[in-house]
Order: structure tokens, then sequence, then C-alpha cells
């Protein structure tokens, strides 16, 4: 797929978007099936639906002619402003954005989108925090407002009001990333998913490189400590013990406790579940393999207590697509 043509399909107008231009200020029924929550007095959408369970990141492109009212998510945003402006309310703070800016938003943070016209063209990329966390550890940023950002937005404990704005806009290489994340997204070739996970860490490599000035270096390096905790568990739950890892990261047992349920409100233990519960689930997913042998690879002895974390995890218990 040529630029031009990833453009067109870009800038046509969708069916939705044609009801909106031609019903202006009316709501669309799609809302009638989310789920809302009180939030400071404030009705809010939630939004957990925009992605499969099995996906890590989805590329969107924002429906035109039609404000989108407050909401919030359990995954991180990132708003690129393709084409026009876009201005958006978050958590009351109004931020507007131009032509090749970006927006990064928290986890659990409600924000709005107000009214956009027909060359008013915003990218959403929505990432899974879990992936979010890979992917800056893998790449590994020593420090920066991304490294901070993405640690509180990991954190259950701290408080999720954060975003970051990327104002410079002059960069085309940002824009030539997007492009190609784009042509993946609407050919849905073989390996096109891989060939946007490795886009979307050139994406934040450019950004940490040209935007990483606003940091305390003291504690972002604190917090890179934090995170090559949680990765070193995150690529050895399957034999990682507490003692173990706090002979490794020189702290004693029991502060190396205190630190991950302050940083992640879980314990060692509830954390090493989850990473086994996920190889389950992928396994069970992509493989013929029988339930009570996905289980037993992904690390779970006992075949009860794997149906009982399963389904207090996931709302379902453990099945075969069929």
């Amino acid at each position: 797929m040529t630029t031009e043509e990833m453009e067109k399909k870009l800038f046509q107008l969708s069916e939705r978007e044609c009801h909106h231009r031609d019903h202006p200020n009316h709501l669309s029924d799609y809302y009638q099936q989310l789920e809302k929550v009180m939030i400071n007095g404030r009705q809010v959408y939630l939004f957990d639906n925009l992605m499969e369970e099995q996906e890590n990141f989805t590329l969107l492109k924002q429906s035109r002619f039609s404000p989108v009212p407050y909401h919030n998510h359990s995954f991180i945003e990132l708003n690129y402003i393709y084409s026009g402006t876009c201005t958006q309310l978050i958590d009351d703070q109004k931020v507007t954005l131009t032509k090749g800016q970006i927006c990064l938003i928290d986890t659990g943070i409600p924000h709005s989108i107000e009214m956009t016209g027909e060359d008013d063209v915003l990218i959403n990329l929505l990432i899974k925090r879990d992936y979010f966390a890979q992917l800056i550890s893998r790449e590994q940023f020593n420090e920066g407002v991304v490294l901070d950002f993405v640690l509180t937005a990991l954190s259950d404990k701290h408080a999720h009001d954060q975003y970051i704005v990327f104002k410079n806009n002059k960069d085309d290489r940002i824009h030539a990333v997007i492009q190609e994340m784009l042509k993946e997204t609407y050919e849905k070739a073989i390996g096109s998913k891989r060939i946007i996970s490795n886009l979307i860490a050139i994406l934040f490599t450019f950004l940490v490189r040209e935007f990483d000035y606003q940091t305390n270096k003291q504690e972002a390096a604190k917090k890179q400590h934090i995170l090559a905790i949680l990765t070193y568990i995150e690529e050895n739950f399957q034999t990682v013990t507490l003692p173990k890892l706090a002979t490794l990261f020189n702290y004693s047992p029991s502060y190396l406790s205190t630190l991950i349920k302050r940083e992640t409100s879980k314990n060692l233990t509830e954390l090493i579940i989850e990473k086994k519960l996920n190889l389950a689930h992928n396994l069970i997913a992509s493989s013929t393999k029988p339930i009570t042998q996905c289980a037993a690879e992904a690390g779970f002895t006992n075949i009860t207590f794997f149906y009982k974390k399963y389904k207090l995890y996931y709302g379902h218990t453990p099945k075969k697509k069929k």
C-alpha cells in the first residue's frame, strides 16, 4: 500500500462519520451499551472494550464530527494529530493539539474530545500497560518523562492523573512512523502485527530522544531500578523466589517484599500467578493442547487451583475455541 492509497482511505468519510456530520450533537447509540461510573461528581464512560482480550495494542482513527464525552480506560492512550487540530479536556485541563503533536494519556484519567471537523484526523494508539512496561524495559530507557510516566501508569497505588504533551511537530520521522503503522493496519498482511510492534518501539525511541528534558535524573535512576526488578520477574516468573530476587538486587527479603507491594499493590506471589495465568491463557488460545497440559506448562501443579484463579482473573473458566 502506498502512502497515497493509505491517506485516501484515512481521509475518506466512513458511514459513521457521515451520520455524525448529518446529525450534529447526537450521541451515538454506542454509548448505551457502555458501563458508566461517577468520578468527582461527573458521569464517565468506561472504554475498556476497544481492544480484544488477546491484543496488546490497537491503532484507530477517531471518528470526526462527533464529540467524545468524558471517558477513561485501563490502557495507555497515545493521540497523534495526523491533520488539523484537536482539543481535549484531560481531567478538566484544556489541551489543544495541532498537526504532528502527540499527547500520551495515563490509565484511568477521565478525558473528553471536542467535536472535530473534516480536516481534523486524530490517530489513537491504545497500548495495554503490561505491554508498555515490556516495551520500555526492552528499549532500556534509563531516565526521562516517559519512564516516569509508565512507572506511575503501572502502579495501582499512585494517582492516575498525568499526561504528557509532545509539542515538537517538526520531526518528519515520527510522521513517517505513524504512516507506516497505518499502512500495516489497513493492509493486515502477514507479519503486520510484528511490524507495528517494532514501529511502536521506534516511535517511543524518537519521543524519548527528542523530548526527554524535564527529568529529575536521580529519581529516574531509582525508578529504573524498580523497573529492572519488575522486568526480572516478568522474564523469570517460573523460577523466581523472594530470597533469590532479594540477593540479586541487594535487598533484604522483607524490604523487597514491601517495595514490590508499594509499587504494584500486589505481592510477589500474586505477580507470579498473574504471569502464569497469562501464559496459560495464551497457550490455550493458540495451541491444540488440552487445558490441563497448558496449565501444567504454565507452572500450575494443582488444576483445581488453576481453574479457581483463572476464573477469578478472567471472569470465566478456561475454554478452547471451537
